[in-house]
């Protein structure tokens, strides 16, 4: 089957949602800094280039109290994204990581890393749920996929830089260097508007009128003011207690799931092993044509690449084809590295084998990223109403927090109690159930309005 690919790049009337899409973007990068800082600095603190001293605890509560700061960064991106909208969520968002980073500068001992570090984490996850909501919110049905792909692709680009500066720079350079795109995103989601929706929401009508036109000159302004007043009308008078109970409706209680089962196989791909690990694994592997250094760069390398495509084919191919394909490729490449494995506990020679750890993390990277990263984000930005939307964004974000906190604390364990192939093919396993699940249960949203969304959740 040919695809025909139709370019989502911006035109002359909507260039100020790709410029909402790139400070997103920025604001992912500098989120994907935070996790690419851990890897190289962590590492320091056991070495003579320790910036100052720390124990082995010590450097443990450092990477994992980032884990500790997500979940109460889910109530803080409900609240802000609630009563303050996403646009200034974001904001605040950036002079959060602000100061993360001027700790980092300032810091002499590790109690100043354990406030930074537990910012960085409440960051993530304000991060996660402000940005689908806000590109939801201001995009057009033909681009959302291509703005919420590229915004990720900022993360996984962060990451990768985060990694090479760390091997080169010292932790407070890192950290002056990273104060760049912090104030940049800043400043330019303080010079754009507010999301209509959010400013109908606070009936301020007129304002709404100009933020739907500033993001698209050539809309039916009657038309989407009318659309934009039945999608939140549902949100006036309504309370916590009610919006929770909002969930007990079939197609919010279906939507819901959805997403919570996707991040749930987003989460245990083997992801977080994988990407914490990855070196570790290579050099397990017996890998000896390269240094094994030079396959997590190379392989998230190819990943940003994947995600770029992507933007692409969110929209042309479908939310649910990209899902499976995804899905297909990842269970692909865990298959290969377990069968490694488990070709060397046989007692073959690994010079034979060592090309298939290479390829496996390759393909894991790109087929990651073109399906499992950021598919949850953008039917969490399509399938929820306005009245409910923010609040199964944090819900959405939380319950990704548990899954990513359980899946890279239970690898260690795992790789104490059984061998290391079965690990993988565990992964492959849990990838070809998620390919099963898209292709009958993951619902297909592309060229909709969110109206339309909700209209055809209904009916459903």
């Amino acid at each position: 089957m040919i695809f025909r690919l139709t370019s989502p790049f911006p035109n002359d009337t909507l260039w100020l949602q790709w410029i909402g899409g790139f400070a997103a973007m920025i604001m992912m990068f500098v989120v994907g800094l935070t996790i690419g800082w851990a890897s190289p600095y962590l590492a320091q603190f056991s070495t003579e280039d320790s910036p100052f001293p720390a124990s082995v605890d010590e450097v443990s509560w450092i990477a994992s109290i980032f884990q500790l700061g997500r979940l109460p960064g889910a109530a803080l991106g409900f609240i802000g994204n609630q009563y303050l909208g996403s646009k200034t969520t974001m904001i605040g968002n950036g002079c959060g990581l602000m100061l993360s980073w001027i700790l980092v500068i300032a810091a002499n001992s590790v109690a100043w890393l354990y406030v930074a570090r537990f910012i960085c984490g409440v960051a993530i996850e304000v991060a996660s749920i402000s940005f689908p909501l806000y590109l939801g919110d201001i995009s057009s049905s033909n681009i959302r996929g291509a703005l919420i792909a590229m915004t990720l692709n900022g993360l996984s680009l962060g990451i990768l830089t985060g990694n090479i500066m760390g091997a080169y720079i010292s932790m407070r350079i890192f950290a002056c260097i990273s104060l760049v795109p912090t104030i940049s995103f800043v400043l330019i989601f303080i010079s754009i508007p507010q999301s209509p929706y959010y400013l109908t929401s606070k009936s301020k009508m007129q304002d709404a009128e100009k933020s739907i036109l500033k993001y698209n000159p050539k809309a039916n302004i009657s038309v989407e003011v009318e659309t934009i007043k039945q999608f939140v009308a549902t949100t006036s008078a309504v309370t916590f207690i009610d919006r929770l109970r909002e969930f007990n409706i079939p197609r919010n209680r279906k939507a819901g799931l959805t997403v919570i089962i996707l991040d749930l196989f987003a989460q245990f791909c083997g992801l977080n092993p994988i990407a914490t690990y990855m070196e570790t694994i290579v050099t397990r592997g017996m890998v000896t044509v390269v240094t094994p250094s030079i396959v997590p760069i190379l392989a998230n390398g190819l990943g940003i690449v994947a995600g770029l495509l992507m933007m692409y084919l969110a929209d042309a191919v479908g939310r649910r084809r990209m899902w499976v394909y995804s899905s297909c490729g990842v269970c692909l490449a865990m298959t290969a590295l377990g069968t490694h494995f488990y070709l060397l506990n046989d007692g073959l020679d690994p010079k034979h084998l060592q090309w298939i750890p290479i390829i496996s993390m390759i393909l894991f990277t790109i087929c990651f990223n073109m399906g499992l990263n950021c598919i949850p984000a953008i039917l969490l930005s399509e399938l929820f109403g306005a009245n409910i939307r923010t609040l199964a964004a944090s819900i959405s974000c939380a319950f990704a927090a548990v899954f990513a906190f359980t899946s890279v604390n239970s690898y260690q364990y795992l790789l104490e109690l059984i061998d290391e192939s079965y690990i993988y093919w565990m992964y492959a396993i849990f990838m070809a159930v998620s390919a099963i699940f898209g292709l009958f249960l993951v619902p297909e949203m592309k060229g909709k309005t969110l109206k339309e969304i909700q209209d055809f959740m209904t009916e459903k």
